[in-house]
This record gives C-alpha cells, sequence and structure tokens, in this order.
C-alpha cells in the first residue's frame, strides 16, 4: 500500500518574504533553509526550495511566487510582443552593422599580430 506524500504548501506571501530575505541579507540558500525549517523527512536540509524560488523570482518577478502552480503552468513561457516589420530591419540592419564591424576588428588584429612578429624577426 502506498502511503501518500504530505506535501507542505506554502503562501505566496512566505516565498516572497524568504526570496527577499535572501537577496537583502545576501544570505546563502543553506541559511535561508536553515533559517526557514526547510527540513525533509529524512532530516538532510532542503536548499534547493529557496534557490528555486529565488530563480524564479528573478526570472519571473514576484508575480510568479504569488500564482499558484496551476496559474503558472497554463502560462509557462513570458508572451512576448510581436515584432513588427519596421523593427525586425532595424534589428538586422543592426546584426549588419556588428557583423561588419567584428571582421574589422578580426582583420585588424590579424594586422597587429603579423606587424608584431615582423618586429621580432627584425629585432633578431
Amino acid at each position: 500500500m502506498k502511503r501518500k506524500k504530505n506535501n507542505r504548501i506554502w503562501t505566496g506571501e512566505f516565498k516572497l518574504k524568504v526570496v527577499e530575505d535572501i537577496l537583502k541579507n545576501d544570505l546563502s540558500y543553506s541559511q535561508a533553509a536553515r533559517k526557514y525549517n526547510f527540513y525533509l523527512k529524512s532530516g538532510t536540509l532542503n536548499d534547493t526550495l529557496p534557490a528555486r524560488w529565488t530563480y524564479q523570482y528573478q526570472l519571473y518577478g514576484k508575480e510568479r511566487l504569488l500564482q499558484t502552480p496551476k496559474d503558472y503552468r497554463e502560462y509557462r513561457a513570458k508572451r512576448f510582443p510581436k515584432l513588427t516589420e519596421e523593427d525586425k530591419k532595424d534589428y538586422e540592419l543592426r546584426i549588419r552593422h556588428l557583423e561588419m564591424e567584428l571582421e574589422y576588428t578580426k582583420k585588424l588584429q590579424a594586422l597587429i599580430q603579423k606587424k608584431k612578429e615582423q618586429t621580432k624577426r627584425n629585432t633578431k
């Protein structure tokens, strides 16, 4: 007969309190786990929980911690606005400029290296 897991459920406000404590007081995840008594049934420290909450907070913001799991499973990915054609053209132009700049830098580095090698040969 399987025993049902008794998962503890924390409120969004509590999660937010833990994350803010970690970020403001520069606590490690282990220190936060000890402070807020995050222990597994086996007695080991569960420092992955505050780490996961902090990661979610930094990635999605405090709204994620205040949502229920059902809410954020429905909206897993952040919704980014669609780019207009004008924005696409602007980004393509920027990419072309950066590629040209990169090629110029590579050629310049090759010339500098060649010049250094020539001066080494001439000084010997």
